[in-house]
């Protein structure tokens, strides 16, 4: 076959499988079934043919046709021929009149009679036929009808007559539940169960004869102007046209190619995109027909078989081609839905095809192949050598240039999500390719905490310089002093020089918070505090690890803000009993609050913070800092400081005589914890017996004010032994007032506690005269309650329960 290939390989071999020179007249029409041939002659001759096949040495599949028998079904030219295995019956058509034969015996059946159809233009078969007798249409060109029959071993029964046709149609075909038929110049389809009929396209009657053949699927090609098109049962169109370079004659079918026949020439498209796949010169063919996908062609001198090529072979050829659409659309529709040898083929050629989709680029398509065949990621990733430290793939796009190389580092990554194959090989792939494609999205990797190759995974973020996330990665190992060495390097680089990921000493900090490993922070905390002594305070004050606090305020020493932050989460938050603490806590208080350099905003700050500390505080060592105080202008301080030694006058006349703060000095002695009416007395005292005449009218009132205040607590009878007997009562009327409610509401109280107490001493002795009455009798076999022994006389102790227990034995009880 001197074909012109319009694909890269061919798609059919034209094989010559008989020579003959009919004594029959030139042949008409072909018809096959299984391995028999029938043709059909102008002298109204049928020929029986069988074909044979046979394996030669080298593989190769020959064919040969042998002439079998011959039967003269007419006396006129034959022009179609359909034949019925399951009856073993052929039915011919010749100039209008129909004749049936035995398809082995080639002998003419004479059983039909009266049941055969007259005046017929055209037969042909039910396509999509479920009967096992014959269906056939017949056009009658008498009534402008179309019989629709079935052909049993003995006769024919028409089913259904569709008269009143707009014509006699030329042709016709039968699928299913429609009609397709040709009228001459158009095409329609008639729908059998609306019995309605649908006007299709139009064809040229000089140019174009009509022609319709079922191409399986419910798909019919029918002829046009230069185009074949293909439409579905319902006429409607279901696939671009066929574009003939050539008009055909004949047409056959061998999925998926669709072969036309014309007079010159055999052109081979394929229904999958409609284009032609291959084309040879043929001349003079005289009829054609297929079955089982392999094509006889007959001429007046021979009978050639236009055998496909298999499948599996062009899909091969078209791989090594390069054509990779190509064959797998053709691997597609041919393999598809073979048996499970032909799927697993089809899945190898799928594997292939999608390894020279990745090799090519057409990542797409490879990603769609790969995950067809399920194939294991770790076959995929071996592609790439670059993931792998040593490669044994045969195909490898490491030459790549660099903006490729993204788009196959994002496909590896999809794919690698969506298998779902969870691996430590996996794992550390998968990261990599993130690291490459997205590298804000490692820290989230690495936070899931998957397995990883920690060797592979620090070598290469070393090498492509994530310097960050390499610390990242210690910490979620467990690696945190590593992660702490990673991210100290980084701080210490200029800043351009630093990964820009890395967000500061910050992490660090949080780092050392999240683990609380007292190793691992002592042993930075001398460098945290050189770099950011503020985020470091921060950090030793939150971490819940058990740090060395001497050594931590020795390294703090120069900072004494920090150090006393860092005192006062000791003392305060944490209530450490250390007097040591304390006693430094106040000291630093002192320092800062004397040091001329402290802000008046600051030391005001600081010195509400000493008082609370001095008040509140049993821990530091009160002398130390009485010591430091005295000579200050710090007098409330020492006032504190004396009331700690329980030197409370000393204390009050600090407060009253120096600092002249008499409202500081009534709030020490409501704030007391203990003793606050002697306290109240004693300011009392100092207020009336002042000896600083400048002082002594202003303390006088402000006495007189004491007294007359509802906050103020007395014990009133020393009140009253104290205060000037020259005082009128109206001076201090409201102190007395008071004081004579609380006497008589202390005497009323008394008196109903005594009477209660009276009450109950007479119910217990009440109590006492009933238990003491009762009698109780003892008997040989009473026991006492607690030893449970016997009683050896009457003496016994009676529980108000009603228990007996030996008088020896309730002393112990008590």
């Amino acid at each position: 076959m001197q074909a012109r290939a319009r694909q890269a390989v061919k798609a059919f071999d034209l094989l010559p499988v008989l020579d003959y020179k009919s004594p029959s007249g030139s042949p008409t029409c072909v018809t096959v079934a299984g391995n028999d041939v029938y043709v059909g002659y102008s002298t109204g001759h049928v020929r029986h043919f069988l074909v044979s096949s046979s394996t030669s040495a080298n593989g190769r599949t020959k064919y040969q046709v042998r002439y079998l028998d011959e039967m003269i079904g007419s006396k006129k030219s034959i022009s179609k021929i359909l034949v019925a295995p399951t009856i073993a019956r052929i039915i011919g058509l010749a100039e209008n009149q129909v004749f049936v034969g035995d398809m082995f015996s080639m002998v003419g059946a004479q059983s039909y009679g009266r049941s055969t159809p007259k005046s017929v233009t055209f037969i042909s078969v039910n396509e999509a036929s479920t009967s096992y007798d014959l269906e056939i249409a017949v056009c009658q060109a008498r009534k402008k009808s179309v019989l629709l029959m079935m052909v049993t071993s003995e006769r024919f029964i028409t089913k259904l007559e569709i008269g009143n046709l707009q014509a006699v149609p030329q042709k016709v075909l039968w699928h299913g539940s429609v009609l397709l038929l040709a009228y001459e110049g158009y095409y329609s389809v008639y729908n059998l169960m609306s019995r309605t009929e649908l006007e299709l396209f139009p064809y040229n009657t000089t140019t174009t004869s009509p022609l319709m053949k079922t191409l399986g699927e419910g798909e019919i090609y029918m002829n046009g102007d230069g185009l074949g098109m293909i439409v579905n049962e319902s006429g409607d169109v279901c696939r671009a046209p066929i574009a003939w370079i050539n008009q055909p004659k004949f047409v056959c079918y061998s999925k998926p190619y669709i072969v036309g026949i014309s007079q010159t020439s055999i052109q081979v498209y394929s229904l999958l995109d409609q284009q032609l796949k291959q084309k040879s010169g043929f001349n003079d063919a005289s009829s054609a027909s297929d079955f089982n996908g392999n094509i006889f062609i007959v001429t007046e001198e021979q009978i050639y078989m236009l055998l496909p090529i298999p499948a599996e072979e062009q899909v091969e050829r078209l791989l090594d081609s390069g054509n990779l659409d190509q064959a797998m659309a053709l691997a597609e529709e041919t393999l598809g839905s073979m048996t499970r040898s032909k799927s697993s083929r089809l899945k190898a050629l799928r594997q292939r095809a999608a390894n020279m989709y990745w090799t090519r680029g057409e990542l797409e398509e490879a990603f769609s192949l790969f995950t067809q065949t399920q194939t294991p990621p770790t076959d995929i990733c071996s592609l790439y050598d670059t993931l792998f430290e040593h490669t044994s793939s045969e195909v490898s796009v490491a030459g790549l240039l660099e903006d490729k190389r993204r788009e196959y580092h994002v496909f590896l990554l999809q794919y690698l999500s969506r298998s779902g194959v969870r691996t430590e090989e996996l794992n550390t792939i998968e990261f990599k390719l993130v690291a490459l494609t997205d590298p804000d999205r490692m820290t989230d990797f690495v936070k899931e905490k998957r397995s990883m190759d920690m060797k592979s995974v620090v070598s290469f973020l070393k090498a492509h310089g994530f310097l960050y996330m390499l610390g990242e990665y210690y910490a979620s190992c467990g690696f945190v002093s590593e992660a702490v060495e990673q991210w100290r390097q980084l701080e210490e680089m200029e800043v351009e020089s630093r990964d820009p990921r890395y967000p500061g000493l910050g992490c660090i900090v949080d780092l050392l918070l999240d683990t609380n490993i007292q190793a691992v922070i002592m042993s930075n905390v001398e460098w945290l505090i050189s770099r950011d002594p503020d985020k470091t305070l921060q950090l030793l004050i939150s971490t819940a690890a058990e740090l060395n606090n001497d050594h931590v305020l020795s390294l703090l020493a120069e900072r004494p803000l920090h150090i006393i932050a860092f005192l006062e989460e000791l003392v305060i938050n944490r209530g450490t009993d250390a007097n040591r603490y304390h006693t430094q806590l106040a000291q630093q208080y002192l320092s800062l609050l004397l040091s001329p350099q402290t802000p008046r905003n600051r030391a005001l700050n600081i010195r509400k913070k000493l008082q609370t500390h001095l008040l509140t505080s049993d821990k530091y060592a009160v002398s130390l800092i009485l010591n430091k105080i005295q000579g200050t202008v710090l007098k409330k301080e020492l006032a504190i400081l004396y009331g700690k030694l329980q030197e409370h006058e000393k204390a009050l006349k600090v407060l009253v005589y120096e600092v002249h703060d008499v409202r500081s000095a009534e709030e020490y002695c409501r704030e007391w914890p203990s003793g606050r009416k002697e306290l109240h007395l004693l300011l009392l005292k100092i207020y009336l017996n002042c000896s600083d005449p400048a002082l002594r009218d202003t303390l006088l009132e402000r006495a007189v004010e004491f007294l007359n205040s509802r906050s103020s607590v007395f014990n009133y009878s020393e009140v009253y032994k104290i205060i000037p007997q020259d005082w009128p009562i109206s001076l201090i009327e409201p102190f007395v007032y008071r004081s004579l409610g609380c006497q008589a509401h202390h005497y009323r109280t008394s008196r109903i506690v005594k009477g209660l107490s009276e009450l109950e001493w007479a119910r217990m002795r009440a109590d006492r005269v009933g238990f003491t009455k009762r009698l109780v009798k003892i008997t040989s076999g009473t026991y006492c309650a607690f030893c449970f022994h016997p009683f050896s006389d009457s003496n016994c102790s009676v529980a108000t329960s009603g228990e007996v227990y030996h008088t020896q034995c309730i002393s112990q009880i008590t």
